[in-house]
Formats: C-alpha cells, structure tokens, sequence
C-alpha cells in the first residue's frame, strides 16, 4: 500500500504582498508624522510662551522696584565715567531670572565690545532662546577697528556673541530714537502711568526670528551697524540687503514699523517675527503674554507698540 506524505513546503509573502505591507507602513508614516510635528511645535510654543512670560516679568518686577521700566539700552555708563558701553534691558533684569551671578560678572562700567567682557559675548542664557528657532549658538558681528593702538578696546573685527530670540519693543520710531513712542528704547526711564494706553493694550517684548534679523542678550554694541542674518541657506541675503544695515539698537530692540502683516515676506531686519507657524508670541506690560496671528493687521500691531498714542484697540 503507497502512503502519501504531506507537503512539508513553506508559503512565504509573495514580492506583490511585501511591496503592499511596504506603501501601507508608508502611508501611515505620512499620516502620522504631520501630527507629530503639530504636537512638537505646540508644546515648542509654549516653552516659548513660558520664557517669553518669565523676561517679561522680570521687567515688571524691575518697575516695580525701582519705579520706571529699565532702559531699552544704555548709550553710557551708570557710573558717570562716560564710557559706551550699550548694555540691554536683559542684562538689567537678570537678578529677577536668577541670574546675578552672571551679572555680577559683566563688566557694565566698560562697553559690551571691552575684552574684560569677551569670556561672556558667547554665554548662552536658554531662556533667551526660542525652541522653534533653529539658531541657539552664536551671531557673527563685526565689531569696529580701535582708532588707534593705545584704544583699550581691540577685539578681532568679526566676533561671536550668544543668540536671543526676545527684544523689547520700542513703538513705531528707530529704537535708537531717545524720545521713541514704546516703552523701551535708548536710554529710556518709562514709568508705568505714562502709558496711557493702557498696560494691557501696551507691548513690551515680543520675538525676532533668526530668519528676519540679528538679536542678542547683551545690548547694543558701540559703533556697530548691522546687517541681515546668515545662518540659514535659504536666506542669504542679496548685496542690496547686504548693504541695507542698521543701528546695533536692533541688536536687543525691535520697532514695528514698515509691517503690513506680521510674518509678512520683505519685513525690515528691525522688526519683530518668528519661527512659529501662524502667529508670534509678545508679552505685555501688564504680565500677560499672548499668541498673536499672522493674520493681523500691521496697523493694529503698531497700536499695540505705542504707550500713548490713545487708540482704542484692546489687544487679546
């Protein structure tokens, strides 16, 4: 009698199966990563939010004690000596972000540019830094040549100093402007009840993106222009913008003149944006900090700039 076996043979996926199981991994993979980024940029925004809420109020808290808002920068030295030395409202703050150590450290009697300052110009402080922002190292600037050799600041022509993604808001005019209608700006001492138009209708920092210009934590630099920003290969700037620089005031401030729409293509280096999606975040000088959309109108930011210029436009 002939007993048949039974066949032992395998079936395995066929290559039309495996190249099915493949396009459907890949189709989720599409659809799931769209939301990943959404939850990555949403929790980015909010460390934004939280820093953007701690400097400002700490600024607050610098009113508070001492009876007006701290100098957008400072053009000389609080000591009398007359030295530039161009320090920024942050570096003002920084006892009320935990931060008097470094303080302490900063020679403010000598200018930013001073080599008793240099171990500092690239010192990251991560609060000053926005997470969606790509650029967290350091700017290239090019500082002045000393006038001559007994010139006691001599730093090498082109120097790094440390990002920040935060600047103070000087209203509608040049940050440089000593009589700016914002709340910072140079040399300013703004107390709280000359802003009529209300705290909470008032910005008082607000974000710069590192697509759209140069900003720093220490201040103003003495004697420098500045140009548009290269850290990133799709925006190296034309020789037409190379040559379109402005003041170091830039560098810690930011007006909000010449937008139409916020995020809006061809926006001055000076101004304000950022790297979030549809909007920017901007603390007010009563506390609150806000998402403000791309889709508002450059008239409305600019109004919300100014501290007494009695529009009626309460912000969100």
């Amino acid at each position: 009698m002939v007993t048949t076996q039974p066949s032992l043979r395998r079936h395995g996926f066929t290559l039309v199966e495996l190249l099915l199981v493949v396009a459907i991994i890949a189709v989720l993979i599409g659809l799931l990563l769209p939301a990943v980024q959404k939850v990555r940029e949403a929790a980015s925004r909010c460390k934004c939010q939280s820093n953007l809420g701690n400097l400002t109020l700490a600024t607050i808290h610098y009113e508070q004690v001492f009876g007006t808002f701290p100098a957008g920068y400072q053009t000389v030295a609080s000591t009398g000596s007359g030295q530039k030395t161009g320090w920024g409202w942050m570096t003002t703050v920084l006892p009320y972000l935990e931060q008097s150590p470094l303080q302490r450290s900063l020679r403010l009697d000598l200018s930013i540019a001073d080599e008793a300052n240099a171990v500092w110009r690239t010192h990251r402080i991560p609060m000053a830094l926005c997470p969606s922002d790509p650029a967290s190292d350091a700017h290239e600037i090019t500082l002045p040549e000393p006038k001559t050799t007994e010139d006691p600041i001599s730093p090498p022509p082109t120097t790094k100093f440390a990002c920040s993604q935060y600047v103070g808001v000087s209203g509608t005019t040049a940050p440089d402007d000593i009589s700016a209608n914002g709340i910072l700006y140079r040399d300013s001492k703004v107390k709280s009840d000359e802003i009529t138009d209300g705290l909470a209708n008032t910005m008082l920092l607000t974000e710069r993106s590192s697509r759209l210009g140069i900003s720093i934590w220490h201040g103003a630099i003495p004697g420098v222009s500045v140009g548009p920003p290269r850290l990133h290969d799709f925006a190296v700037p034309s020789e037409e913008q190379e040559n379109n620089l402005v003041p170091s005031s830039a560098l810690i401030l930011a007006t909000t003149r010449g937008i139409s729409f916020l995020q809006a293509p061809g926006c001055p280096i000076d101004t304000i944006g950022s790297w979030h999606s549809g909007g920017i975040n901007s603390g007010f000088s009563d506390g609150h900090v806000t998402f403000l959309s791309a889709s508002v109108n450059g008239s409305l930011i600019s109004a919300w700039a100014t501290k007494a210029n009695g529009e009626a436009n309460p912000a969100p």
